[in-house]
């Protein structure tokens, strides 16, 4: 009988080895850990194979010490011991309640060693999402039965379709189904619109990478570089970066315009997406500075295209009214009907290989003779500025883009919009052109130390001696008063300074004869005679430009005259020229 319950024990021994969830005889087993929601129910369970009593204590209650539990055991001699499981059910789990350690104690017979045993599971309340590190627009997926989560991208769409079109220029079958692949490749995308995509037609867009300069208190007008929007629209993004500091997001679009002041220096960058594919974005960028204007240079002290110091200050200026104001600062009254020129070097270098010339078109403009158009002459290259900001080159409209220059065929010059002007860049010279009444022309370096000194190959109107014929200057066309269309005179005396703040700076008298025509010259008109406002405009900005090229400085300032509004002046001013399709700046 003995051997047959050494046989049993053995058997019994064996059997729970080969169990993967409990112990040898006389031990106990419950789950290790228990994971739940807060607000679910879940269980707690206690199996063991030898059991007479199984109890499960809560974290809150006491188990009794080892004597009692002892006693309990010698109590039960009588019973039989059988293979036991308990689960114990508790409902709306809270972390305050129920989250601790739970003890299964199991009783078996006295002459069992143990006599009883023990195991604890502990119960963990938790949301396993809440700080899952999950993406927004992730499905988190957790498994309490480990403990862990799974951040997925499996949104169960429906299988109905309701097909859209998303800002990428790609079909989805729903809004849904959208967001899925968004969550997939972290590609941003919107609606587009409700239906299928519509043809897609790229933009035109021109690369910007320009350094800009202003005084402080100046307007700055920057664009993104869109001059076509395509289908679907163009994203366009603008940060800025300070040159200390954080990046900002601007809220603009085709454009961006602010006041200069020291918070506005930095690098201005814009990214241009169409259907946001990033992979062929066009990055555009300015870097923006306050200018520093040098101190003003000492008045010259030669005379005509005799220059021997510093010649980038020798400007010539056609301003409104029929004045012009010379390469030494100084004033004349011109009859200035029909076409006459400018500024001419017959002779650049000693040559006569490379002559240039540049002739000027007047007309009658709102009432006051002004400069027309101005044309361009080098060797055999031929092109002309008009009015509204056109560029004729071989009877063809040469097509700018504002900020970006351009070479003009075999001549040397480089064009470009900016600053409200034409500017004309060559050897010898840059002109500058108003697009409506004033022009500027200023000598470089390069001509003042080769081949601008006092010769019969110097002729204009911008000369106020006679090296050829005794003539000031060269007129083609018509003249109705010769006494002003081959000579002039210089204003001798001091003009009493009208009391209008336009008036307050000037480099030379010739403003001032645009405002008071002397007796002893033909021109006469006052300053409330000059009533338009697109004429006060012109005159302010020809003073402030003929200055600035004097000493050096920038052409960009602000004119209290003009417009406050940019693109209301720009297309005010091509509006008075020829049609044109593409004018040279981007407006709404």
């Amino acid at each position: 009988m003995r051997l047959l319950i050494l046989l049993s024990v053995f058997a019994l021994v064996v059997q729970v080895d080969g169990q993967n969830h409990h112990y040898k005889y006389g031990e106990i087993q419950t789950d290790k850990v228990v994971y739940v929601k807060p607000g679910d129910d879940f269980q707690v369970r206690c199996d063991s194979d030898y059991a007479v009593l199984t109890r499960i204590y809560k974290p809150l209650d006491e188990v009794p010490a080892d004597d009692i539990l002892n006693a309990i055991s010698v109590s039960l001699s009588s019973a039989q011991s059988e293979r036991t499981t308990i689960i114990k059910d508790y409902e709306n789990a809270t972390k305050e309640r129920d989250e601790g350690y739970y003890t299964c104690v199991v009783h078996h017979e006295p002459h069992h060693d143990p006599i009883y045993s023990t195991a604890r599971c502990q119960v963990i309340v938790i949301d396993l999402c809440e700080d899952s590190g999950c993406e927004d627009n992730q499905v988190c997926e957790p498994d309490y039965e480990t403990g862990t989560v799974e951040c997925t991208c499996d949104y169960k769409c429906p299988g109905d379709w309701d097909f859209i079109c998303s800002n990428t220029c790609e079909l989805f079958p729903h809004q849904c189904a959208m967001e899925e692949r968004v969550c997939e490749d972290g590609i941003q995308r919107e609606l587009l619109n409700k239906g299928m995509c519509p043809n897609v037609v790229e933009p035109e867009i021109r690369k910007i990478d320009q350094d800009i300069e202003a005084q402080l208190g100046d307007p700055v007008f920057m664009t993104s570089g869109l001059l076509t929007d395509g289908t679907p629209g163009t994203s366009v993004q603008w940060v800025f970066y300070p040159e200390s500091g954080e990046p900002t997001y601007l809220k603009a679009t085709d454009s961006y315009s602010f006041t200069a002041d020291m918070n506005s220096v930095g690098t201005y960058r814009i990214t241009l997406m169409h259907c946001m594919n990033e992979a062929e974005a066009v990055n555009n960028e300015y870097r923006f500075r306050i200018a520093v204007l040098p101190t003003t240079p000492a008045a010259p002290t030669t005379t005509n295209f005799e220059i021997k110091s510093e010649p980038r200050g020798y400007t010539c200026s056609a301003l409104p009214g029929g004045v012009i104001d010379d390469f030494n600062g100084r004033g004349h009254f011109y009859d200035m009907s029909c076409t006459h020129i400018l500024a001419a070097d017959l002779m650049p270098g000693g040559s006569y290989l490379n002559p240039w010339f540049i002739y000027g078109t007047f007309d009658n403009h709102d009432g006051k003779t002004s400069l027309m158009s101005m044309t361009f002459y080098l060797g055999r290259d031929i092109f002309e500025v008009q009015r509204g900001w056109l560029v004729h080159r071989g009877g063809g409209k040469f097509v700018l883009q504002e900020g970006v220059p351009q070479k003009v065929g075999g001549s040397g010059c480089d064009v470009v919009f900016k600053n409200f002007h034409i500017e004309v860049e060559c050897e010898h010279f840059k002109g500058y052109y108003d697009g409506i009444m004033s022009g500027h022309i200023k000598l470089l370096r390069t001509a003042a130390e080769s081949s601008l000194q006092k010769t019969r190959g110097n002729i204009g109107c911008a000369l106020t001696t006679s090296p050829v014929g005794g003539r000031t200057g060269r007129s083609v066309g018509r003249q109705e008063d010769a006494r002003w269309t081959k000579r002039s005179r210089h204003v001798k005396q001091r003009p009493r300074v009208p009391a209008s703040s336009l008036y307050r700076q000037y480099c030379s008298w010739s403003i001032r004869l645009v405002g008071w025509g002397p007796k002893r010259l033909a021109a006469s008109c006052t300053v409330t005679e000059i009533s338009q406002h697109m004429q006060m405009c012109a005159l302010e900005q020809a003073n402030r430009v003929n200055c600035a090229l004097k000493r050096g400085g920038p052409v960009a300032g602000r004119d209290e005259a003009c417009e406050a509004d940019r693109c209301v002046r720009m297309k005010d001013i091509v509006s008075r020229g020829c049609p044109q399709e593409n004018p040279p700046f981007v407006c709404p």
